[in-house]
């Protein structure tokens, strides 16, 4: 399986896009079988998609190189004060949190997001895409983990707030991509994932999102904004490294 990824980073990215549509389908289905809506089989789908990645990463044997390592292996934890500084100050313009019992249980639920969205996309994606290099990887990785949130829209979310969550995905994917690549670790990410996912579902009164006040999509475009732009800066050095790459195949072409 190694090889094959190696040889064709790009199916292997679309084998894997595939099958997390595949896992949506099967709880559109389940939830039609079952009778209940989509939304009550969302913990389920999540649970799946971590047993997904947590088996992928396990056969490539990539936990270590997909940033779930050691704390002596981390660098530039400093790097990530901008998103902490910039979530965390999100929690100031909520109008109020959830009770306690609520608090704990959004909180589970948005650490299990993290932790499967940012194996998946942070952590396989860009493992498997690194020989691309790492801004081309960044990029699309990002772009993928945009698109994915479309799939809000099947159970229900409100749609003008799936499309800042596709659109601040994605550019907050560049940010947070960047962030993976120059701190060499993936746990610090899953908390601050977490933490904006937990912001987030407050602020729309839990993760169903049906009704959600203007404000909201506006703050998360415009966070998801300066973290992208933020991550370009982290990459700055990349930008050429990524047009050097391409002058020898462009040479070979005349």
């Amino acid at each position: 399986m190694h090889a094959f990824v190696a040889r064709r980073p790009l199916v292997f990215v679309a084998l894997v896009m595939l099958a997390l549509e595949m896992i949506v389908l099967a709880g559109l289905l389940a939830s039609r079988v079952l009778g209940v809506p989509i939304i009550a089989l969302d913990l389920p789908l999540m649970l799946l998609n971590g047993v997904f990645a947590a088996g992928l990463l396990s056969v490539l044997g990539w936990w270590r190189a997909s940033g779930f390592n050691q704390p002596s292996e981390w660098r530039n934890l400093h790097l990530l004060l901008p998103m902490v500084l910039l979530l965390g100050g999100t929690l100031f313009v909520q109008p109020q949190l959830p009770d306690a019992g609520k608090i704990a249980a959004l909180a589970v639920v948005t650490l299990l997001i993290g932790f499967q969205e940012e194996a998946i996309f942070r952590g396989l994606l860009l493992r498997a895409l690194a020989p691309r290099g790492v801004l081309q990887a960044v990029l699309v990785s990002a772009l993928l983990f945009g698109g994915i949130h479309a799939n809000s829209l099947l159970v229900g979310r409100d749609s003008v707030f799936v499309l800042s969550q596709m659109i601040g995905s994605t550019l907050g994917g560049i940010g947070i991509g960047a962030l993976r690549v120059r701190t060499n670790t993936i746990w610090p990410l899953i908390v601050l994932h977490a933490l904006n996912d937990f912001v987030q579902f407050t602020a729309t009164g839990g993760i169903e999102a049906q009704h959600v006040a203007l404000y909201i999509p506006i703050l998360k475009i415009g966070i998801n904004v300066v973290l992208a732009l933020y991550g370009l800066y982290l990459l700055r050095g990349e930008f050429g490294q990524q047009a050097r790459r391409r002058v020898p195949s462009e040479a070979a072409s005349i």
